[in-house]
């Protein structure tokens, strides 16, 4: 008899580990689909910020052009002296 409650512990035991290991799972499988969505966010992030990078560079190149050719008009004019 002893053996039969032993064996019904050990049953209800690992019937609960189980139950346990079953909603483990699932978290993970939820943390699983978080961490991917982060992991998108960080590349459509990243992917924005090289964007903007690269319209601050153009922005940049642009401002030079145009400094460059009111210079040019300066000088022209007589506004400032010749470099």
């Amino acid at each position: 008899m002893s053996e039969n409650i032993s064996n019904e512990l050990l049953y209800g035991v690992l019937q609960k580990m189980q139950g346990q290991l079953s909603g483990i799972s699932l978290k993970l499988g939820d943390i699983e689909g978080r961490l991917a969505s982060l992991e998108e966010t960080t590349a459509s992030m990243s992917a924005r910020i090289a964007s903007v990078e690269v319209t601050v560079s153009s922005t940049h190149k642009r401002s030079d052009r145009i400094e460059h050719r009111l210079d040019r008009i300066e000088t022209r004019l007589g506004l400032s002296e010749a470099h």
